[in-house]
């Protein structure tokens, strides 16, 4: 798609982070959107400073873990703004611990709203692209997708899951006007779960700004099948990568990531340890009190 000014999308996670980039240069280019996240206040804040660049822009809370919520979006974006032009699945989560210290609701809330999520949101709006002959799905996918991530396997499994999702779409799409594209971004600066973690690239490894990885949707939403964004070239570490599969372990070692990600990690879960300690201890209290507490 190259004229988007009157086209209609869907932005996922669009209250915070790298949602807000993707939403306000959408704006700027003319596009009127819905946009869904969780938290409504946020989600409040982005849709105001949408329609302040010209274009109607309409906030729709939801869980893209809920299907119910999908049909919802998908619906309310039709019945207020008209046909759907263009997706953005940005929404995501990442939790950094090993698999082994995750529960079983953790894994399946990651793989709910990083995979099925964009998964069902994208089958959902296919049908009248295709009728329409236009249209436009973006998954904001991860460079954890092609490599690998420490300490963060379900996340890069469901980011790996989006690319797949892509290169089989595109085949099947051939010739119906519709394009499906993925991007890739590496460490990502002001926004994003790196940022809100307190947690700095290796020295070897640059971040990018946030609105490269819009700069990169737009370039997506133009017809690039597979964008990736970082600091510098990726594809000739990629392909080595491919021909020797042993060297992304390696490289990860040498850059130091495996060593951050484990301290992230192990940091995190003493936090979640002393939490859980201070909430048994605050309800025996109540207890021993006579009082009640709420869990």
């Amino acid at each position: 798609m190259r004229d988007l000014r009157g086209a209609n999308a869907i932005v996922t996670g669009a209250s915070k982070g790298i949602g807000v980039y993707i939403a306000k240069t959408l704006a700027g280019r003319g596009v009127n959107l819905a946009l869904a996240a969780r938290s409504a206040e946020k989600l409040e804040e982005t849709r105001r400073a949408c329609e302040a660049l010209g274009v109607k822009a309409i906030a729709i809370p939801a869980d893209v873990s809920s299907l119910d919520d999908l049909r919802r979006l998908v619906d309310t974006a039709r019945r207020e703004l008209g046909p759907i032009d263009i997706l953005v699945n940005n929404a995501g989560i990442e939790l950094t611990a090993s698999l082994v210290d995750q529960s079983f609701a953790q894994v399946d809330g990651i793989v709910r709203t990083n995979l099925s999520g964009p998964i069902w949101l994208t089958k959902l709006v296919l049908p009248e692209m295709i009728e329409r002959r236009r249209g436009a799905i973006v998954q904001v996918s991860s460079l954890a997708g092609k490599s690998g991530e420490p300490y963060g396997a379900i996340y890069s499994a469901t980011k790996a899951g989006l690319i797949g999702l892509t290169s089989a779409l595109n085949m099947e799409l051939d010739g119906t006007g519709v394009k499906c594209s993925a991007v890739c971004p590496g460490y990502v600066g002001e926004a994003g779960t790196w940022v809100t973690q307190g947690l700095k690239a290796p020295s070897m490894l640059k971040e990018v700004p946030a609105q490269k990885v819009s700069d990169a949707v737009m370039k997506a939403i133009g017809g690039a099948p597979l964008a990736y964004v970082t600091s510098g070239p990726i594809r000739p570490l990629l392909a080595l990568g491919e021909l020797w599969p042993g060297l992304n372990l390696w490289i990860t070692r040498r850059l130091g990531v495996i060593k951050m990600m484990r301290a992230q990690a192990e940091r995190l879960q003493a936090g979640d340890d002393r939490r859980s300690a201070a909430s048994v201890a605050t309800a025996s209290g109540a207890h021993r009190d006579g009082g009640s507490h709420d869990g």
